[in-house]
């Protein structure tokens, strides 16, 4: 775990540093018990950002898993959820929909990562006086820099009257930032609960997960089986499912494991919909079997 030991590679031990170690430590005792955004040689966590307001300065810590360094610009991309919980990329708010980005500060906008290195990066909520009741959102978006040449080496000179074409991967990452404002009236059910086999004998679960209200919904789903017997097992369980604003419903499909002696003979399932990382619960739904 040397990498959340290097974030500070300076041999002065000012309270800047023991901060920073501080906080690293706290985010690799976090890594084994929540998820963390992550892709290609990038972690991020925490893996969202929400304003409700509390604090007005929130901290990511940006990780570098990779044997490379690493430079990542960022930004926001604002973003309309499907109804199959799918992003599209858009410029225009929809009806209902608010932008998070006037509101919000970001810095470092740059930043270089050495192999098993951390940075934290701050984001700043502004003119929050400004804001209407309900909820905003936009989509911090770390985009990796190609770093074409290796460390030390110079860049060649090429023939410019020759053509050629050379196509690289370039990833980004994205998580959602949202400011709450006012008090929340969201409702969440669960509806048009099916169960399906396909010609591999793969189960599966389907849902509609509605919302109404004023702010999105955010949770994890647990599904268990429940036998004549009334033997309880748990055959499915997905975190982070959400319906943003402002959307109404997503369609969920899940595939559900079958343990060892289970046949999903009689019995019934039981779909429950929790907040993130809690017990409360949001929605739940039986499915006579």
């Amino acid at each position: 775990m040397a990498i959340f030991w290097n974030i500070v590679k300076r041999k002065d031990y000012s309270l800047r540093t023991c901060q920073l170690k501080l906080v690293a430590f706290i985010f690799c005792f976090f890594l084994f018990i929540t998820t963390t955004s992550a892709q290609g040689d990038l972690l991020i966590f925490p893996k969202r950002i929400v304003f409700d307001g509390g604090k007005r300065v929130k901290q990511l810590i940006l990780s570098n898993i990779g044997k490379d360094t690493a430079v990542y610009n960022v930004s926001f991309l604002q973003y309309r959820m499907d109804v199959n919980g799918g992003f599209k990329a858009i410029k225009t708010p929809d009806i209902g929909q608010y932008f998070a980005t006037p509101y919000l500060r970001v810095f470092p906008r740059k930043v270089t990562l050495a192999p098993n290195e951390s940075q934290i990066v701050k984001v700043q909520l502004t003119k929050s006086t400004k804001l209407k009741e309900g909820e905003y959102r936009s989509h911090l978006y770390f985009r990796a820099k190609k770093n074409n040449n290796p460390l030390g080496q110079k860049e060649k000179v090429v023939d410019s009257t020759s053509i050629s074409v050379k196509l690289e991967a370039v990833f980004g990452i994205s998580i959602a930032t949202i400011i709450k404002k006012g008090k929340p009236n969201t409702v969440t059910t669960i509806s048009d609960l099916f169960y399906e086999k396909d010609k591999e004998l793969n189960h599966f679960i389907n849902f509609n997960l509605n919302r109404t209200g004023n702010m999105s919904t955010y949770g994890d789903i647990h599904i268990n089986y429940v036998s004549l017997k009334n033997t309880i097992v748990e055959v499915a369980k997905v975190k982070g499912v959400a319906v943003y604003t402002p959307g109404e419903v997503r369609k969920v499909k899940i595939q559900l494991k079958t343990p060892k002696g289970i046949t999903f003979t009689g019995g019934k399932f039981k779909v429950v919909y929790t907040a993130n990382e809690s017990k409360k619960k949001l929605a739940d739904a039986e499915l006579d079997f």
